[in-house]
């Protein structure tokens, strides 16, 4: 029997890399991995406020079937939350629990856009959306995100993909892969652009707390987005230290009621796979009513640390070309191809694992202005970010032109 088309027609570049490590694993050399963004596997711990809660499992039973819009608490819980943090107006009604933001992103998909719809995603993006794109035979087209921008989206460029059939257009704000803070005018000018169509804005708003210098700020896009839609999409697994959780919602922001047929559609889905994790919403309700303080600032001090090294390291190799990640705990770093021996970026990572040890993700899997790029994470010790460093910098002399 053969795979199906929709499935062989797609990667997943983060985790594709894990194979070939598997392989130079096992002949016994032990690799510095810095290609997935899972706080947990660097030593960081999640915090109390989100694992406390969790005696309520067996205190008061949450080990039922949920609605599957989410329980009532909890969805009320991110209403107050997202509320408190911008002024987006959102109500319990207008919020859905999900397994994941990769979840939501898919039930979104399946719901607002049928075969050859346009969607326009980052140029340089969260590979699930474009994976998902591809299983469900979206027309995809990337806007510019480049790096003499700060891999800022490029209005004007995203103007000219616009069309009719353009249903749904994908911001990620603070990004993955760049770490890059969308400023305000920017998605102002993008909501404007995105007005003059019938479409809907799906805004990822994952790290929205995990912006790491003082004066800059991330902006909820519904919070400028005027009775222009948006989806929002959020969850536990970055700024709450908690991926396994598999925990997220998506709200939306509807002044004018132009998304209310898909949005019922997309609650309809949700019966399909019965409900997000009971005992895991109850946990993140009585979490989002803590403060935040108890291990927030100090995640930040640490991934600021970290940043700082790794981007002052990779800033003074000649060949590498990178901008001081905003936020998260990613840095992409593009390649001047033309000094070196390697044809593209995938050949490149495979280079620096096999010889040097040191696991990272080809930036073309990230999208089309991810050519001749990587990302790496910021998440190890402050000595492994110099090991790998220092083998980077080895690996470049060993292959310029």
């Amino acid at each position: 029997m053969k795979i199906s088309d929709r499935t062989a027609g797609f990667s997943y570049a983060i985790r594709d890399v894990i194979a070939a490590a598997n392989e130079v694993e096992a002949k016994g050399h032990k690799i510095i991995k810095l290609n997935i963004g899972d706080p947990i596997k660097y030593g960081f711990k999640t915090p109390k406020i989100l694992t406390d809660p969790l005696r309520y499992v067996e205190e008061e039973n949450y080990n039922y079937y949920a609605d599957s819009r989410g329980i009532l608490e909890f969805r009320e819980a991110i209403a107050d939350y997202e509320n408190n943090k911008y002024n987006v107006g959102v109500t319990a009604e207008k919020v859905i629990a999900t397994a994941g933001v990769s979840e939501g992103i898919q039930m979104t998909l399946m719901s607002f856009t049928n075969p050859g719809d346009r969607i326009l995603i980052p140029g340089i993006h969260y590979p699930s959306y474009s994976g998902n794109g591809t299983i469900f035979g979206n027309d995809m087209q990337y806007y510019k995100t480049a790096v003499e921008d700060n891999y800022y989206p490029d209005p004007d460029h995203l103007r000219s993909l616009m069309n009719d059939r353009t249903k749904l257009v994908f911001l990620n704000t603070p990004n993955n892969p760049t770490g890059s803070v969308y400023p305000e005018k920017v998605l102002k000018e993008i909501v404007d652009i995105v007005g003059e169509y019938d479409a809907c804005i799906v805004s990822d708003e994952t790290y929205d707390l995990l912006v790491l210098d003082e004066g800059l700020k991330h902006t909820a896009t519904a919070e400028v987005a005027k009775d222009v839609p948006v989806i929002a999409y959020n969850g536990f697994s970055k700024v709450f230290l908690a991926p396994g959780w598999r925990l997220a919602y998506a709200y939306i922001h509807d002044p004018l009621g132009k998304i209310e047929e898909p949005w019922d559609g997309l609650n309809k889905l949700t019966r399909l796979r019965l409900c997000a994790s009971t005992p895991l919403q109850k946990a993140g309700a009585e979490a989002l009513k803590q403060d935040q303080s108890s291990y927030l600032p100090e995640t930040i001090k640490l991934l600021k640390e970290r940043r700082d090294l790794i981007y002052n390291r990779l800033s003074e190799m000649d060949g590498i070309v990178v901008n001081k990640p905003e936020a998260a705990f990613y840095i992409f770093s593009m390649i001047s191809m033309d000094q070196f021996k390697w044809k593209n970026d995938k050949e490149f990572v495979f280079d620096y694992l096999r010889k040097k040890h040191i696991l990272t993700v080809f930036g073309s899997g990230f999208g089309p202005f991810g050519n001749d790029g990587f990302r790496m994470v910021y998440l190890p010790t402050l000595e492994e970010i110099d090991i790998a460093m220092n083998r980077l910098e080895e690996l470049l002399r060993e292959n310029r032109i």
